[in-house]
């Protein structure tokens, strides 16, 4: 199932009310196999990690998606964009914190 505009920017929304932190907390691309990108890539931590996926309608679906949520709510973007172009996943994650 692919997703609009809206529906992956609604969900991005619902992590971020669901597992907290500032906005600024959050890093948001596009990739073509989010898996690799995500897990292998980004070293990302399957169950302590806190990260999403959606499959965009179109690679130019997850361009909006990712330019919504950097200019207007201030999300890193993951740059540049991982894997092959055109990438039409968008993922998000939420930055590691350091424990003091």
């Amino acid at each position: 199932m692919n997703y609009s505009v809206q529906q992956i920017k609604f969900e991005c929304f619902s992590y971020i009310k669901e597992f907290g932190a500032r906005m600024e907390d959050w890093v948001i691309g596009a990739a073509s196999d989010p898996d690799s990108s995500l897990f292998g890539e980004l070293a990302l931590d399957r169950t302590d990690d806190i990260w999403m996926w959606k499959p965009a309608l179109s690679p130019a679906a997850a361009r909006a998606v990712i330019e919504f949520m950097t200019s207007r709510y201030r999300l890193e973007r993951a740059w540049p964009t991982i894997g092959d172009t055109p990438a039409r996943f968008v993922f998000m994650y939420r930055k590691r914190t350091v424990n003091a």
